[in-house]
């Protein structure tokens, strides 16, 4: 702690990722001082150098928040009806990529007629991606085994695969007024909450066939704060089911902690450290899991993972702006069920 940080790399990801957390945090008057225009028209202009569906997907979500009129753009540069069989991440049927592309073609629809009416007819084959990934105990696989790699993950997925689909298809399911979708929402998101660990932890690989943990690590700051309250505001809004105490609980794993808020917050350095892993490889521990030896989190034998990631901020902003008032001292539930920052209502006529 203390130390200085070396700044690393670059990553289209993150770009997009912190453009939709600056973009809501702009918008609920948290000022960035940033040109998110401009960064998003560079993303825009290099869309063609992008190598997967699901940045395509991220850049089409910011582009409807932040500039939605921007989005006809990418009809000339995107040919849409092939995009499935473009990219390498989309043939794969990777349920996390997928789910970032179908959001952002739900949210475009939303705020631009006419790029709706150009991709109308993609939505659902991109879900029908997705539903394939299910393994009907409330947890989607990492990707479609019609491949090698699939076939050697064959039924695991990871957190992430769970928190975007769930946002994913909460959406779809108001967008479409699709009942399996829902069906879908909510049984994934009663699955992760029944699997959250005692102290709130939320766990890192499931088996979709059994609908059991896998592994418990790495346990992702990330997930705690951020992804796991989004998806479950999303399935929160899309169900009438209430999650709150599965968000807090999850946020309070590092809030409530001290020796895990010292260890993981760094105010020295404003960084968020990654996660937190075993002593012994997660990979290891992964493989033990699925021998049927159970394995969970020793506080006293877990390391910290001493990188910061930029989306890590992103998300927490995309997240929660908008839903604690500032200027006020309610009542922690409310703020946190604050509904109204939704972009997609609930009764949604598009």
């Amino acid at each position: 702690m203390g130390k200085t940080i070396s700044i690393e790399g670059r990553n289209t990801r993150y770009t997009l990722i912190n453009l939709l957390g600056l973009h809501k945090a702009n918008s609920h008057g948290i000022k960035s001082y940033i040109d998110l225009k401009k960064i998003l028209n560079e993303q825009i202009e290099k869309v063609n150098t992008y190598e997967g569906i699901g940045e395509l997907g991220l850049l089409i979500w910011a582009i409807s928040l932040i500039s939605p009129e921007d989005s006809l753009k990418l009809l000339t540069k995107i040919d849409f009806n092939n995009a499935l069989n473009q990219f390498n991440d989309a043939k794969a049927g990777y349920t996390m990529e997928l789910s970032w592309f179908l959001t952002g073609l739900l949210f475009a629809s939303t705020f631009n007629e006419k790029f709706k009416g150009s991709v109308e007819t993609l939505p659902p084959k991109i879900y029908a991606k997705i539903r394939k990934n299910y393994g009907g105990h409330g947890i989607f696989q990492h990707e479609d085994t019609n491949n090698l790699e699939g076939k050697i993950r064959a039924n695991i997925g990871s957190f992430a695969d769970q928190v975007y689909s769930i946002y994913a298809l909460s959406l779809y399911s108001q967008q479409y007024h699709n009942e399996e979708a829902l069906l879908l929402t909510t049984e994934c998101a009663n699955k992760i909450c029944e699997l959250q660990s005692e102290n709130g932890e939320w766990q890192w690989q499931y088996d979709s066939q059994t609908g059991k943990v896998v592994s418990y690590f790495p346990i992702h700051t990330v997930h705690q704060v951020a992804l796991a309250p989004m998806a479950l505001f999303a399935a929160q809004m899309a169900s009438g089911n209430n999650y709150n105490k599965f968000i807090l609980k999850g946020i309070n794993w590092l809030t409530e902690n001290e020796f895990l808020q010292d260890q993981l917050i760094d105010k020295s350095n404003n960084a968020i450290w990654n996660k937190i892993t075993p002593v012994l490889n997660s990979k290891l521990y992964s493989f033990i899991n699925l021998l049927g030896i159970e394995l969970k989190p020793n506080i006293d034998k877990l390391k910290i993972n001493y990188e910061s990631s930029s989306y890590d901020f992103g998300w927490i902003l995309y997240t929660f702006a908008g839903r604690i008032n500032y200027s006020s001292n309610e009542q922690q539930e409310e703020a946190y069920d604050n509904l109204k920052v939704f972009e997609i209502s609930k009764n949604s006529n598009n």
